[in-house]
């Protein structure tokens, strides 16, 4: 992947590179080992060798390890089970038996961006620890590093801050346009945000084959998103492109889906209700649309036909066809750079801190390490790509106009490091920020991760009911509607429900750990299911069997609902329920950025030289669709 520039980098932190076809990428940890602890090696020695399996809980089931002790040390760890997301965890794994192992002890620092997998780890080696009459209180007291004093300089073309899907957007359509980019990561893995998506992306350029059928009630969505009280605020102009494209299709005899860029952007207004005007969205969905036909063209494998997903029932989504989640796209882009003729350097777990200014422009960034070395990058443009602030309780707190937030932390869920960073760095500098109050919450996460992961169901499909049996929204309608009456439930807690027909994911070996762990319930009957739910038998019974006719009726006459599926009905057992509540998701206010150059602006409105902004640190942009911003904001900054 990607290439190195001379950056005089000591060989200590080189994870390690690859050269194909002439072409370098470097991925920099500088996680480290911690050094040996010196003074308490006698008091936790006494082990009885051998090898020993112990097991602890991480992020999403138990991390078990088998651990090899000779008399006075620990000789090998092995990672023997794991069932937390691979890009996130896989650090961790890497990292943290090598940590253990060089300080012979339990103190060590935790990998960032992987904490509960690194916790669970340290907990199964002092499980193990235990059963070899080792002292664990002792081990617990060894490993702590000294921070290192260490500081690089760097020059570069372009330095992205951040490598989740915007960053990484953007930092290969830098390179692709001949530009040396050095990349700034505050995890210790390539994703962000991205990796605990459902990976869901707007594939505009679907070819039919890919589109499913275009059904009536598909039809009937279109004329409703045409005679909505949005559609008759719009431009006229748009709308009416959007009504000709429309009766164009139809006249056609084309029995696949219906869209195009400006129903697209129709469609988008009308989801976000009083939200941003109709031609705000416009250069949105071209920005995706290139980004589609560039995937395909080098080689992308899309899931189809495409489908629709909780809060946006037009199906037009689609995602990687291999990997968990949104995994795919950076392994899709592995290969790209790898194949390439790209100059990329990824530094992990460095943290971006602030902007270098000099006379007036943006020159460079300023960054600290996980394991305390700084940084001083210069360079002719800074991307900011760190995602937004559903991260921060206090940030979201200080900008709310909408949600009714509890005092304490709110739930998020976004993976480490989406604090509102690189919007802090631009503020301090005077730049402008816009629809800060505008926060997306996902209304359906388990209630311990605050993940969708492992939701059984069909997204945007399945009912949903609270507590005490009943539904009390319409599924397919929007996210802050779903939210909204999710967070009026008593508990903030409802259940989402299915049956066999949904059974094939999570994997059966998921799902036995999320029965063992209170995350899921299964019965053969709808009375058995509602016993361990805990609510009335009778009440749910009636809620679902009404539901199962709205499903064959084609319409619900309680919330006037009337997208259905094959997968919508509650009748096959054995049946599921997955316990659910809302959390933060998405903030799409941010900078005030141009939106064609994707400079950020100052409150006057003046681009600030040298600085731009891609995906959710900017303005009305989020999701997986922040990788269109990405390489459209690298495309901008290339043809400077």
């Amino acid at each position: 992947m990607g290439g190195k520039a001379s950056t005089g980098i000591s060989r200590r932190a080189f994870i390690g590179a690859a050269t194909v076809a002439g072409v370098q990428f470097a991925v920099f940890g500088l996680a480290g080992c911690a050094p040996s602890a010196q003074g308490e090696s006698g008091k936790a020695g006494g082990f009885t060798a051998g090898t020993y399996t112990g097991e602890a809980e991480g992020k999403f089931d138990a991390i078990v390890v088998e651990t090899d002790f000779t008399e006075d040390s620990i000789a090998e760890i092995r990672i023997v089970k794991n069932g937390d997301t691979a890009r996130i965890a896989q650090p961790a794994l890497e990292k943290m038996p090598e940590r253990i192992l060089e300080a012979q002890g339990l103190g060590v620092d935790t990998v960032t961006g992987s904490t509960l997998t690194s916790m669970g780890i340290v907990g199964a080696v002092a499980s193990c620890a235990e059963q070899a009459g080792g002292n664990v209180s002792a081990l617990k007291k060894k490993g702590a590093p000294e921070p290192s004093s260490e500081h690089v300089d760097l020059e570069t073309d372009v330095v992205v801050i951040g490598a989740g899907a915007a960053g990484m957007g953007g930092a290969i359509a830098a390179a692709q346009g001949g530009k040396r980019v050095v990349v700034l990561e505050k995890n210790s893995n390539i994703g962000g945000n991205c990796l605990v998506s459902g990976g869901y992306l707007e594939y505009l350029a679907a070819p039919d084959s890919a589109r499913p059928d275009m059904t009536p009630e598909l039809e009937r969505y279109v004329a409703d998103v045409l005679a909505s009280d949005i559609a008759a605020s719009s431009n006229p102009e748009v709308v009416q492109a959007v009504r000709d494209e429309f009766e164009a299709h139809q006249a056609s005899g084309a029995t696949k889906l219906f869209d195009s860029p400006n129903y697209y952007a129709l469609d988008f207004a009308v989801t976000a209700g009083e939200g941003l005007p109709v031609e705000s969205y416009l250069p949105v969905g071209r920005n995706i649309s290139a980004l589609n036909e560039w995937m395909t063209e080098n080689g992308f494998e899309w899931i189809t036909p495409t489908f629709a997903i909780t809060g946006y029932q037009y199906p037009r989504w689609s995602g990687p066809a291999e990997g968990v989640n949104g995994e795919g796209y950076f392994d899709f882009y592995d290969k790209v750079i790898s194949n390439g003729t790209m100059d990329v350097e990824i530094y992990l777990a460095v943290a971006a801190t602030d902007l270098i200014v000099e006379n007036g422009a943006v020159v460079g960034v300023e960054a600290t390490a996980e394991d305390g070395s700084t940084y001083t990058v210069k360079a002719e443009s800074v991307l900011l790509a760190s995602g937004g602030f559903s991260g921060n309780s206090a940030m979201l707190k200080e900008y709310n106009t909408e949600w009714p937030y509890p005092e304490s932390t709110i739930p998020t869920t976004n993976v480490n490091g989406h604090t509102g960073d690189g919007i802090a760095m631009a503020t301090k500098l005077g730049a402008g920020v816009v629809d800060m109050g505008n926060q997306m919450l996902f209304p359906f996460n388990d209630p311990v991760n605050f993940s969708f992961e492992d939701i059984m169901g069909s997204f945007g499909d399945s009912p949903v009911v609270n507590q005490s049996g009943n539904r009390f929204v319409d599924e397919t309608t929007d996210r802050f509607t779903i939210s909204a009456a999710m967070m009026e439930q008593t508990d903030n807690l409802g259940f989402f429900v299915c049956d066999k027909k949904c059974s094939d994911y999570p994997s059966e070996e998921r799902q036995e750990t999320l029965l063992r762990r209170g995350l899921l319930y299964k019965a053969d009957t709808l009375e058995d299911l509602a016993e361990q739910m805990g609510c009335d038998k009778a009440t749910f019974v009636k809620t679902i069997e009404a539901f199962n006719e709205a499903v064959h009726a084609g319409e619900d006459e309680e919330f006037g609902r009337y997208l259905f599926t094959e997968l919508s009905s509650v009748e096959e057992p054995p049946f599921f329920a997955s316990p659910v509540t809302w959390a933060a998701h998405i903030t799409i206010g941010g900078l005030s950025t141009d939106e064609s150059t994707h400079e950020v602006l100052d409150e006057a409105g003046s681009p600030i030289p040298g600085l731009y902004a891609a995906g959710e640190t900017r303005q009305d942009i989020c999701g997986v669709g922040s990788m269109a911003d990405g390489f459209a904001a690298g495309t901008a900054i290339a043809a400077r």
